[in-house]
């Protein structure tokens, strides 16, 4: 390991991503911004995936293995192991533009208050990875503020994800656990959630970062929504109980909702009637309108059901 301190701790949690580990590393290698150390957490895996890391000769790159504990579990022992001045994430399939961690120093080298940093990102077929290519990109002069996340959902959906955030180390090391643990799907957005109420993310609008959309054993692709996952019931929670900060108070309750309708339609289309009407009818405490009413038309009708199908 080289003796100074990085700028940048690249965490990469791994678990049964052989296939795709390489080119996620050798996309961090590339970066234009030399100045980072790239941490793989593998949790677990049963594949080849640790052994192509623990091969690779660079010595920025650690591999550091663990039992299974899931991707929450793996990203907090990256952020514990880190030694960089921010912690930027990448999934084990994603991969990085070249001037990703270049273009996110220049906003926090305008902006070095700044704890958090992100920029926009593409989202790319699993079969067209292995023949994309990058388009050369100018770093940009200006970044925007995200004060308020959930209102951010609410107008345009999500600017950033995971792999196109970093956040600066000392802000994580104050949780006792970032990313909580147990939970694989909106663990993250619990965390920058959590974040922004505090301090501002910095924004720039450029895509830094590539989703890898389409792998079958993902845990997006396989996901399937059956109750409220916890992301949501914990920012309505902390919505509640704010002090100040009315926009924000019901912006978050709001996006709850949202989030309520959305799986009261899911619910309704598969059959379980009882338990979309109870989701519908606590949405109504933050929302109303035209969605609310044509949710409870999906309820009621086996045509407007199947239309959400």
């Amino acid at each position: 390991m080289p003796d100074h301190a990085p700028f940048w701790s690249v965490v990469i949690p791994l678990y049964n991503k052989g296939p795709y580990i390489e080119a996620t590393v050798a996309s961090v290698l590339a970066q234009s911004d030399p100045d980072f150390e790239i941490v793989v957490v593998d949790d677990g895996s049963r594949d080849e995936g640790p052994d192509r890391v623990a091969a690779m000769s660079d010595p920025r790159v650690r591999l550091i293995r663990q039992a299974n504990g899931g991707v929450s579990a793996a990203r907090n022992r990256g952020i514990a192991e880190a030694r960089g001045v921010f912690v930027a994430f990448l999934d084990g399939d994603d991969l990085y533009h070249p001037a990703c961690l270049a273009v996110l120093k220049a906003a926090y080298e305008r902006s070095p208050e700044i704890k958090i940093l992100s920029g926009g990102y593409e989202r790319v077929p699993h079969a067209q990875m292995a023949d994309h290519l990058f388009k050369k990109m100018m770093i940009p002069q200006a970044h925007v503020l995200i004060r308020n996340l959930p209102l951010e959902l609410l107008r345009s959906g999500m600017p950033f994800f995971t792999s196109s955030v970093a956040v600066r180390r000392s802000s994580l090391m104050e949780m006792d656990e970032p990313f909580p643990v147990g939970e694989s799907m909106g663990e993250d957005l619990d965390l920058w959630f959590r974040l922004c109420e505090h301090e501002p993310i910095a924004w720039v609008d450029m895509p830094i970062a590539v989703y890898r959309v389409g792998i079958a054993d993902s845990l997006v692709g396989s996901y399937r929504a059956s109750e409220l996952l916890p992301v949501w019931s914990r920012l309505e929670h902390r919505a509640l109980a704010m002090k100040s900060g009315e926009e924000l108070r019901r912006s978050s309750l709001r996006l709850v909702a949202e989030m309520r309708l959305t799986l009261a339609r899911v619910l309704a289309a598969e059959g379980a009637k009882n338990a979309a009407f109870k989701l519908w009818v606590s949405a109504w405490r933050s929302i109303g309108g035209r969605r609310w009413w044509f949710t409870l038309l999906i309820l009621f009708s086996p045509r407007f059901a199947a239309s959400v199908r």
